[in-house]
Formats: structure tokens, sequence, C-alpha cells
């Protein structure tokens, strides 16, 4: 006589890597690409320098040199009971402004991020001669499209100026399902291939008032050639040597295995990204800023390659910050910056997830050429992030700016 009885037993966790909203659709975007902007929660208004924002072209004309600037940051998630730490590079630019009227940048940094983990670990027992087979499921998601801008900023007056950016994404990411059975791996694998372009036009104006304190800048960001995927899905494998790669070692080895499947997807992601802010100098070199940002993505989104059935169909956020910025060529080294956000993120199908966040940071001058070396911190809680369950999230970044002399021999200082 056979007797069948199953018990089974479900545990679900998330091994985050990055943030859990980086398991939706093709990923998330990063907070701020600088120690400077992070620290402030925002990207239009002066963050790195008194009328300066680097992710903002239509301010660089206000730069004296040129500067190399790059940045890393160190990101912590917190969830449940799982914490998990990254470290990542965030931004690499080059900025040349000439005579203080026109600049021209380039620029390198993540656009979207997919790193995450999740466990189902299942314990299935089956009572046929006492055999027991246990089982255990792990998603792994990896890395993400890259964008690569080139910026142009004029100055068109004494009130005005206008900036222009344009940005080529490219770039892969992988997703490996993982089935373990009785100490045995077996693998599928899939990777998405990205590409599309972004443009971004900016304005500034300080015609709001007579004293010129308070200034305006606007940012709209578009999809030129929205994002498109190519999918590839590989053969499903036995990882003999448990390395959680397919090679010779493995069954069917890489040579005995059937091309990738390709499918491609079009119109994958479609972007809209508005963002309004306020700047007001009340005394030289302190400022108090206000900055509202709205993104959406209107994408197909027909890709079944993300770890959750749902992706971000846009987000809403508004800030409010001080600086003070240290005088140039003074004994005054020291800029500081502090900021809280508000932001609501669409997860499509999903309940909205809310996010409240602080930022700190500071900024070293060193050099008479306006070197700098800036430290930004942001610590944020996100509600209903997960089948109702909170997250924390923690970000360190540094960044070290470089200004280069050589250039300034043919500049009118």
């Amino acid at each position: 006589m056979l007797i069948r009885s199953f018990i089974i037993i479900l545990l679900s966790n998330i091994a985050l890597s990055q943030n859990i909203l980086s398991g939706y659709g093709y990923g998330s975007s990063k907070l701020q690409s600088s120690p400077s902007s992070l620290a402030l929660s925002n990207s239009l208004l002066p963050s790195f320098k008194n009328d300066v924002a680097l992710s903002n072209p239509s301010s660089w004309h206000n730069l004296a040199f040129v500067h190399l600037n790059t940045s890393a940051d160190i990101q912590q998630s917190i969830y449940k009971d799982l914490s998990s730490t990254n470290f990542s590079l965030s931004s690499v630019n080059l900025i040349v402004p000439w005579k203080n009227e026109i600049s021209f940048g380039i620029s390198f940094e993540p656009f979207l991020e997919r790193e995450i983990v999740t466990d189902d670990s299942t314990s299935t027992k089956i009572s046929i001669s006492d055999q027991e087979i246990n089982y255990k499921r792990t998603n792994t998601s990896s890395g993400g499209p890259s964008i690569a801008k080139f910026s142009f900023g004029n100055k068109l007056n004494d009130f005005e100026s206008i900036g222009l950016s344009f940005g080529y994404i490219f770039g892969s990411s992988r997703l490996t399902r993982k089935l373990n059975v009785d100490s045995e791996n077996y693998l599928v694998q899939s990777r998405d291939f990205f590409s599309g372009s972004l443009l971004e036009l900016y304005f500034s104006t300080s015609r709001l008032d007579k004293s010129g304190k308070i200034d305006l800048f606007l940012g709209y960001g578009l999809s030129l050639n929205d994002l498109d995927i190519e999918n590839n899905s590989y053969q499903a494998f036995l990882d003999l040597n448990n390395n959680n790669s397919h090679d010779n070692n493995d069954y069917p080895t890489v040579s005995q295995s059937l091309p990738p499947e390709i499918t491609f997807y079009d119109n994958e992601i479609k972007i809209s990204d508005l963002r309004i802010g306020l700047d007001y100098e009340f005394t030289p070199r302190k400022h108090l800023q206000f900055e509202y940002a709205n993104f959406r993505d209107s994408g197909n989104h027909s890709s079944n390659s993300s770890l959750f059935s749902s992706f971000l169909s846009g987000k809403e956020k508004f800030s409010l910050s001080y600086a003070k910025f240290a005088k140039p060529l003074s004994r005054d080294k020291i800029n500081f910056r502090t900021s809280i956000n508000f932001q609501d993120f669409d997860v499509e199908n999903f309940q909205k997830v809310s996010e409240i966040g602080l930022g700190i940071g500071l900024g070293i001058n060193f050099g008479i050429a306006g070197n700098q070396i800036d430290f930004g911190y942001n610590v944020s809680k996100r509600k209903n992030v997960f089948d109702k369950n909170d997250e924390l999230l923690q970000i360190f970044s540094i960044g070290v700016s470089i200004a280069d002399l050589w250039f300034v021999k043919r500049r009118e200082i």
C-alpha cells in the first residue's frame, strides 16, 4: 500500500544587493549621481558650488576651470531581518567651460540597477519508501544599462542660460533562476541587452525678482528612441561544479547546448521626466532650495524577465534643502548641505510605495584651481515596498573633483 503525504513549507526571503524596487521591471534608477546632489536630494539646483550643479549643464558656464569629477557610493538595504551592502561607481564626468559663456561635458553613469536576489526555500517530504526530497529556488538579477551623456550649455544673457544633453543608453543585465534538488543545481539563465537614447533640455533664469536672489530652474527629459530590449534565453543545464556559470564541466556542456532563443521587445521603456526648482540665495553663498520632479514610464513592458511581475510606471518627488558654500580663495574651505525629501513610487498593479528621506553632506575645497572632495549621506524609509513591509536604505557617497589649470591659459579671467 502506498501512502503519500506532502508537507510543504514555503519561506520567501529577499537578499538585497541594491534595493527591492530594483526587482520590478527593468530595475530602478539611482537616487543621485554625485555626493553633493545626494546630500541636497535634488539634481537641477546648485549643489557642487555656489552656482553650479554637476547634473545641470545650464549652470556650467559659471565654472572657472575645467573639472574632472568621479564618485562612488556604498549602499545598504535593510528589509525585515535581512541586510545587504553594495559598493558601486556612481559617475564620471568631464566639464569644459569656455569664456564664461559656453560649456561642454561628457559623463558616464548607471541608468538602471537590477541588483537583487530572492530565495524561496521549499521543503517537500514525499513518503514513498521513506524518500524525502528537498527543493530550494534562488533567483538572481544583476547588472543593468548605463548611460553616456554628451552635454552642452550656453549663457544667453545676464539672466538666462540653457542646456542640452544627449544620452546613449547601452549595456545588459543577467537573470539566473536556480533550482536546487537534493544538493544538485539546475540553472536557467537569460540576458537582456538594452539600446535607446534620451534627450534632456535645461533652462534657468534669474528674472523672478529684481535683486537676483531667486533663480528658477527647469529640466525636461524624454526618450528620443524608446528603450528596446533583446532577450537571450539559454538552455537549462545541470551545474555539476556549482560555480553558477555554464561551462564544459556541466551537463549539457556549452558546446552541446542549443543556441539561445532570441526575442526582441520594442519600446519597452518610454520616458517623460519633468523637474522644476527654485533657489533662494538669502545671504551670499547661503541657499534655500525647493525642487519638484515627476517621472513617467509609458513603455510596453511586455518582457517577463523581471523578478517581480510588475514595473515602476512613475515616481513623484519633493525636496527641501539648505546649502552653504565656501567663499573662493579664502580661508573658508567648507561646503555644507542638508535636505529632506518625499517620494511616491507608482508600481503597476500594486500599492503605491512612499518614501521619506534625509540628506547631509560636506565639501572641502583645496588648491587654488577649485579642487574639491565631497561627502554625501542619505537615509530613507520606504513603506509598502514589498508585501506591505518597510525597507530602510542608507547611501554614503564620496566624490573627488580635480580642476585643470592648463586650460586657463587660453581664457580671459
